[in-house]
């Protein structure tokens, strides 16, 4: 295979004859024979094709470079002999009625005709832009969101308007199946004489993200939630979405009729937060419409100007205008306080407390900053939250910490300190042009995401000194040089998660996933969507769930789940340690997981005879073993015993595996 080609994975259309899936990629076609599931050709034509058919002769290719034809009698693993027909870029194509036919992107539908052997032209059977364009039978469907060409014959069209928000349609038994985005999936019978659909069955939504938007998220309490907003600095517009999952559920809070209510366009939600002591009780923060209330997800409340307790962007009319209040950032701190950041305004760090009164936070250094977004609190329970950017006026990049004394209602006893330059351990000026995010690992460190890589911050109880620096993780090259490079210093890192075995998960923006060690020396995994079911390389958010180990990766294509071998660690050996699955059966291949251990626990395997099998360190409160002894050769059929002690050895606990070969 050409090493140059695209490793680009997307598949743009999928043609089905007999047996066979002809498969249209970036760099050609793949034929993948349904039956054997396996893959019999693949034709490498070093262009992207947008779609194929094939009919008893040839094989068609629509092209970004215009109609291919090969022979199904020639070699066509040789590139030379497909055959460019026309200058044409057809999205789609099919055969229909005995003829070729494809689309065109906001032309429309044509027949395509054979002049000669190096030579089609093509027809205008229907005018129109047209998204998708499917073949069922005697019926040609091609349509876009609001309307549809129905073929009943190459010569006999129905033109439909129908306003579904159609995605895609298809057509089996006399119904018409279409996917209607959000909506979900309806079934349509059509009416000749009405020229009109009618539904045959309410729309079924599938158990899964109401979209593919996941800007932000949040783990707490058995739950994921997920917001899909912008931050709107450069004018993406997202629909208010908030998605959450619990107990393999996922539930999408309500959105339609809240501009109704509000008046305000509901929008780029930018973080949410679960009230700890009601799990149907949430806020979401906005770009620009204020704080959302959200009871039985159900809208309950918008906070806004005024009475809502919160202000408007000051240099927009004076911060009074409804449509610019900016909040993000929202977290809970112990005695159930909503903490968040409302942006541009002379109080951005503000507390919503649980009798409903509102506490500000005045601090001059911050005073009308529009660029603060995510809220964490340290050990101490100190406030830290970054500013992204400098977006032109007095926004910088950098990290306010807020001392409140963990008196909320005392401003007296107050400290603060807002960063926006800063030294290294060996003195040198670290420059930064963006600050994307904080995390505090299991040891009181501050790990903050920039664009120049991960800043460390080993002892956080010294920002407020003169001599306050931060670290950067100096890889060594290995080479013989005794050089080192700073880590990731050249990828932008956007989000920061840490697990239960304190390792760092780093989103870049970019170059996908890394998994780092404790230290940050060694990387562990790197994911991306080339070597990897990564869904894309721009990473947006990462949370984990600590029980279970699931890696929740917010990508800009959408949500992937990565199942990781550490979990928190238990504080004791107070229940018996799980492994699964358990009975190993002969067919299973994977790693078998012990959870339910202490920190770094030392965990042996033996047989019945008491022979050392295998043994290791918990990752957290998660061991795993591959099911194979020391000269890495699957063990027989038996029982195996798991022994775990604490690194104290103080402790101890065991259980058993049954392994059948």
């Amino acid at each position: 295979m050409n090493k140059n080609i695209s490793l680009d994975k997307d598949i743009n259309h999928i043609y089905l004859k007999d047996e066979y899936a002809y498969l249209s990629t970036s760099f050609g076609i793949v034929i993948l024979n349904v039956n054997k599931k396996e893959i019999s050709n693949a034709y490498i034509l070093n262009k992207k094709i947008n779609s194929c058919a094939v009919d008893d002769a040839k094989i068609y290719a629509a092209s970004s470079e215009g109609l291919y034809t090969g022979l199904l009698t020639e070699n066509l693993l040789d590139v030379n002999n497909w055959n460019k027909v026309s200058d044409a870029e057809f999205s789609y194509l099919s055969i229909y009625a005995n003829e070729l036919v494809g689309s065109i992107p906001s032309k429309g539908i044509y027949r395509i005709n054979k002049v000669d052997e190096d030579n089609y032209n093509y027809s205008l059977l229907k005018e129109g832009a047209y998204s998708f364009m499917y073949v069922y039978g005697d019926k040609l469907l091609a349509g876009n969101d609001t309307s549809l060409a129905l073929f009943d014959g190459i010569d006999k069209c129905h033109y439909i308007d129908h306003g579904l928000g159609m995605k895609h349609l298809s057509f089996n038994n006399g119904i018409y199946w279409a996917s209607c985005s959000e909506k979900g999936l309806v079934g349509l019978k059509y009416n000749e004489s009405s020229n009109q659909f009618l539904s045959t069955s309410s729309y079924i939504i599938p158990n899964s993200p109401k979209r593919n938007l996941f800007h932000h998220m949040n783990f707490q309490d058995n739950t994921l939630l997920a917001v899909g907003g912008s931050l709107n600095y450069s004018g993406v517009v997202n629909p208010g979405t908030f998605m959450i999952f619990r107990d393999g559920e996922w539930i999408n809070v309500q959105e339609e009729g809240i501009k109704d209510i509000t008046g305000r366009e509901y929008k780029n939600l930018t973080s949410a937060i679960q009230d700890p002591t009601d799990s149907r009780h949430h806020f979401a923060s906005s770009a620009r419409q204020g704080l959302y209330e959200y009871k039985d997800y159900k809208f309950f409340k918008l906070h806004s100007i005024g009475e809502g307790g919160l202000e408007g962007i000051e240099k927009i009319s004076n911060g009074m205008n409804p449509n610019y209040v900016s909040t993000n950032g929202l977290i809970y701190d112990d005695d159930n306080n909503l903490w968040m950041v409302n942006n541009g305004t002379s109080n951005t760090i503000k507390v919503l407390k649980p009798d409903g009164k509102w506490v500000y936070f005045n601090n001059p250094d911050i005073k009308a900053i529009e660029t603060f977004e995510y809220i964490i609190f340290d050990q101490r329970g100190w406030l830290w939250v970054n500013s992204m950017w400098n977006n032109g006026s007095n926004d910088f990049p950098g990290f306010y910490c807020l001392d409140y004394n963990r008196t909320i209602d005392n401003v007296s006893d107050d400290r603060s300190i807002f960063l926006k330059s800063f030294v290294n351990q060996d003195g040198t000026s670290v420059k930064i042009g963006y600050c994307y995010c904080l995390a505090e690992d299991k040891n009181g460190v501050i790990w903050v995401g920039t664009d120049k890589g991960p800043l460390v911050i080993n002892n956080p109880s010294k920002v407020f000194d003169p001599d306050f620096y931060v670290t950067q993780i100096k890889v060594p090259r290995n080479d013989g040089t005794n050089l080192a490079d700073y880590l990731l210093a050249n990828d932008a890192i956007i989000t920061i998660c840490i697990d239960g075995a304190n390792r760092k998960w780093i989103g870049t923006r970019g170059n996908g996933v890394y998994l780092l060690s404790e230290d940050g020396m060694e990387t562990v995994q790197h994911f991306t969507a080339e070597n990897s079911p990564l869904l894309s390389n721009i990473i947006q958010s990462i949370v984990i769930d600590p029980t279970s180990g699931e890696v929740y990766i917010g990508t800009s294509k959408g949500l992937n789940i990565y199942q990781s071998d550490a979990t928190e660690a238990e504080d004791n050996f107070s229940d018996a340690p799980y492994a699964y699955p358990n009975p190993v059966r002969p067919d299973y291949t994977g790693v078998i997981t012990v959870t339910g251990l202490v920190k770094d626990s030392d965990v042996k395997i033996t047989n019945t005879a008491g022979k050392l099998i295998h043994s290791g360190t918990s990752n957290g409160g998660i061991f795993t073993w591959n099911g194979r002894n020391t000269e890495g050769k699957r063990v027989p059929s038996g029982i195996y015993f798991v022994l775990a002690a604490d690194k104290d050895g103080k402790q101890g606990i065991a259980t058993k595996i049954l392994m059948i070969k």
